[in-house]
């Protein structure tokens, strides 16, 4: 191993530059989602001088010291999965490694803030993942709402939002942090909340993530899913006299059709523009291209019997033609998380709350192409692993992404839901391989070459938490936003002679999107909104034309830069362009 770069650090370092061995162990630990992910974009150099790994405090504060007498930008990783490579740098800038460092998780057994009796305070570091966060939440009989991506940490997760299945019944992880341990430019511990550094607990939580200082440890007020269980009542249903007690969710999956996808998103634009839900009302629909891998979502299909039993029903619902195409793989799907938590004024599940369910049971037939429909009961402990997706990505190839959020409540009568389907239909329809007589297959390179994972979610409405909760208190922005929009394209890799042609086509198509879902003319937002967790295009945040579509405003992104300057005077957490400028 090279001679260690940084003094008195005793976790592991990885330089740029070194023998063929030191090379190798360099690449294979710079190789994180970003890298691979956004490799279309040349100037989002993501290769730093040093890769640091702390073992724990001392660590951080030897690293921070060589930046600073370096006179390089420190670039903090936890989990790694911010898409456009804002963990990382360049030059002589290094990477701060910290999901090995800070994995503490600790109920707070002794609080000294006061705690709602459905609440229970937890300790934990940043470098826990989702799955493992969640995990240990579950075995308390705890929850909260988090997002879905089980290897994603709890470090720039709980910065950017932390956005999930719970978005309108519970609102942001970040709405629940109580608390941030954090180590600054000086080396110094410092503690901020409310009360202690409140204008720097304002502007970490959706200012400017991992550009304030090194955040270790994050004190979350999460939930007891025995308080969230309401009360016993029985409603008529077709079936005769049902009695129902505590949360519900579906999960499903339909074989790719129009009619099926226009219907569940026609219950997203009806949901979000009527405004009226109730807050313990969950909505996600999600769309998937040909080889996903659908038992990563639903075990029970590895059993070779359940696997046959879809194929059999591919058989049936596609025609030859289509079924020649697909030559025996899994067809694209459509997927469906819907859930219903008893919260405020509503603890029981009455007919509305059925009726809301039964639009979803009516999809459950053949004839939607339904394979797999799932209703459950589960407390809130439970529930929540039901909606984590277990694996780092959805296809193995790098993607071009778009995530648009809208505060639109005339979705349905603006014509989206049609607008929509049609664009995702091109990529993952099978049907647009075939002819205009829908008789034999034809070349068609954007579906021959391209993938998608879309993922469409409810979170407005005037009994949301995701609205509620955006009091102003935190800097994480668009909280009027009532849907979400995630549509991510899929090209071949690097290695494949069609890559480059397959990377245009993914971008000519994205920039299609960009023309449709967003202007005075859009159907779906009429500015152009963004979420740091979901960022594209340029990422020079300095730009008014980048930072106008992260900020609501020039008010809320100067007094980010007032914030960002006090915690970062010597530029030691800048290590690229996609940081709020530091304002005097």
């Amino acid at each position: 191993m090279a001679t260690a770069q940084v003094n008195n650090f005793i976790g592991m370092q990885y330089a740029r530059e070194g023998n063929e061995y030191e090379k190798e162990d360099y690449n294979f630990f710079n190789q994180q989602y970003a890298t691979s992910s956004y490799i279309d974009v040349a100037d989002h150099n993501l290769d730093p001088a040093l890769i640091l790994k702390p073992k724990d405090d001392n660590d951080v504060k030897s690293a921070i010291s060589y930046a600073v007498e370096q006179k390089v930008g420190i670039a903090i990783k936890s989990g790694g999965h911010q898409y456009s490579g804002a963990c990382s740098c360049s030059g002589n800038n290094v990477q701060l490694d910290v999901s090995n460092a800070y994995k503490d998780l600790k109920i707070i057994s002794n609080p000294t803030i006061p705690v709602p009796d459905d609440r229970v305070l937890v300790f934990a570091g940043v470098g826990n993942q989702l799955q493992d966060f969640l995990a240990y939440l579950a075995s308390h009989g705890l929850f909260a709402p988090t997002g879905q991506c089980a290897y994603v940490c709890l470090g720039g997760h709980g910065q950017t939002g932390g956005y999930g299945q719970l978005g309108r019944s519970f609102g942001l992880l970040g709405d629940y942090i109580t608390e941030i341990r954090m180590i600054d430019h000086s080396g110094k511990v410092q503690i901020i909340n409310k009360d202690q550094n409140a204008e720097l607990f304002y502007a970490i939580r959706g200012g400017s993530p991992g550009n304030f200082g090194v955040i270790t440890h994050y004190t979350i007020m999460v939930f007891k899913a025995k308080s969230y269980m309401g009360i016993e009542n029985t409603i008529k249903t077709p079936k005769g006299p049902v009695k129902f007690q505590g949360p519900r969710g579906v999960k499903a999956f339909w074989l790719y059709n129009e009619n099926t996808l226009k219907s569940l998103l026609g219950f997203v634009a009806a949901m979000s523009d009527a405004g009226n839900a109730p807050r313990g009302r969950d909505l996600c629909v999600n769309v998937l291209s040909t080889d996903f891998d659908i038992t990563k979502l639903f075990p029970s299909f590895k059993n070779d019997e359940v696997w046959k039993g879809l194929q059999d029903t591919v058989f049936r619902f596609f025609p030859d033609n289509i079924r020649a195409l697909l030559a025996g793989k899994l067809p694209p799907v459509i997927v469906l998380y819907a859930q219903w938590c008893p919260v405020g004024d509503q603890q029981k599940y009455d007919e509305s709350t059925d009726a809301w369910f039964q639009q979803f049971r009516n999809l459950d037939n053949f004839k939607h192409g339904c394979v797999h429909f799932d209703e459950f009961p589960a407390d809130m402990a439970n529930m929540t692993g039901h909606w984590v997706f277990p694996q780092r990505r959805e296809f193995p190839r790098p993607y071009v992404k778009r995530t648009y959020a809208t505060n639109s409540k005339t979705l349905g009568k603006d014509g989206w839901v049609n607008t929509l389907v049609g664009r995702l239909g091109k990529i993952c329809d099978p049907y647009e391989k075939l002819d205009d007589a829908n008789e034999r297959p034809v070349p068609n390179p954007l579906y021959d070459n391209c993938k998608l994972s879309a993922q469409i979610q409810c979170f407005g409405g005037e009994n949301s938490m995701f609205y509620k909760n955006g009091d102003g208190s935190s800097a994480y922005s668009w909280r009027d936003s009532t849907v979400l929009q995630t549509v991510d394209c899929w090209y071949l890799n690097i290695n494949d002679p069609n890559h480059k042609m397959s990377q245009n086509l993914a971008n000519q198509w994205q920039s299609e999107n960009d023309g449709v879902m967003i202007g005075a003319k859009s159907c779906f937002s009429k500015t152009d909104r963004r979420v740091l967790w979901g960022s594209w295009g340029s990422w020079v945040m300095a730009s008014p034309d980048v930072w106008k579509t992260y900020y609501e405003d020039e008010a809320k992104y100067q007094r980010l830069g007032k914030a960002r300057a006090a915690a970062d005077p010597n530029g030691t957490f800048t290590a690229n362009p996609f940081a709020v400028a530091r304002q005097s």
